[in-house]
Parts: structure tokens; C-alpha cells; sequence
């Protein structure tokens, strides 16, 4: 990997509150944001894009860290039918600058990282399948890069 500048934008002046990042020479965004300032975040216009998600939290009963790992067409519109989910308490969420990120991509990207997480075994899944699709080689090495960059 080379070395890069990271670009941290904290709209309420809080690093605990909602907060982007941008990494130099890469194409995707992170948006990340408590659960308590979910209005906060529906007014990104980020949030109008295709992208993948992971909602972050804790089991009630054990405290064991889980996720979810998600991805939508509309990222906005998933993660309000998301709200009725309990256990989480930030999102983080990841979608490209140059809205070059199609529902194929973000599938792929959220097969990889349900399959990443599940290796790893650092939080008990929400969900552990998802759909993946195929994509041609090139756009596959594209997404191999973006997923780099998020981990």
C-alpha cells in the first residue's frame, strides 16, 4: 500500500459525533455517526448513493461486540428500516466520490466483508450470507483497491 493523506470533516465539531473521511487517491467516502444522530446523518447527500454499511453494537445480554453488515442501492432509505434494530449504536458507512459504485459493486464488496468478518470472528453477525455477484475481472480488481482501503 503507499502512503496517503487521510481528510477528517467534523460537521458538528465533535470527533465523537458525525464524521466523514477521505484517504488521497481513493475514490470512496466514510461517513460514520452514533445511532443518537441518525437525523444528522439521513441529511447527508452521501446517503443518496450506493454503498455498503456496518451497523455496530453490543449484545444486550453478553456485551459481545456484533455487526451488520449491509449494502443498498439508496444507503438512506436502508438504513431507516434499520432503525427498529435494537442492538446497534454507530454506523459507519462507505460510498464513492465519483458515484461510480453500481448495486453489482456494493453486492460484491458485502459478500467479501460478511466473509472477511466471519474468518476473523471479531463480532457475532447479524446476518451471515449474503447474495455476492459477479462481476467482470477488472471491476473485481476495482473493488479489491476499494476494499483495501476500507479495512
Amino acid at each position: 500500500m503507499t502512503s496517503a493523506t487521510i481528510k477528517l470533516f467534523l460537521p458538528l465539531g465533535d470527533a465523537k459525533s458525525l464524521r466523514t473521511a477521505e484517504i488521497s487517491n481513493w475514490t470512496g467516502k466514510a461517513i460514520a455517526a452514533p445511532r443518537t444522530e441518525l437525523d444528522e446523518l439521513f441529511k447527508r447527500e452521501e446517503l443518496d448513493k450506493a454503498g455498503i454499511y456496518f451497523l455496530i453494537g453490543s449484545d444486550p445480554i453478553t456485551g459481545d461486540p456484533r455487526a451488520y453488515i449491509g449494502e443498498a442501492e439508496i444507503i438512506r432509505d436502508r438504513l431507516k428500516q434499520h432503525k427498529t434494530k435494537e442492538f446497534w449504536v454507530s454506523a459507519i458507512v462507505f460510498v464513492s466520490k465519483d458515484e461510480n459504485l453500481t448495486k453489482a459493486h456494493v453486492r460484491y464488496l458485502e459478500s467479501r466483508l460478511l466473509s472477511e468478518a466471519m474468518q476473523v470472528k471479531r463480532f457475532t453477525l447479524e446476518q451471515n450470507q449474503a447474495g455476492g455477484s459477479r462481476l467482470p475481472e477488472s471491476d473485481r480488481e476495482e473493488m479489491e483497491v476499494f476494499l483495501a482501503r476500507i479495512r
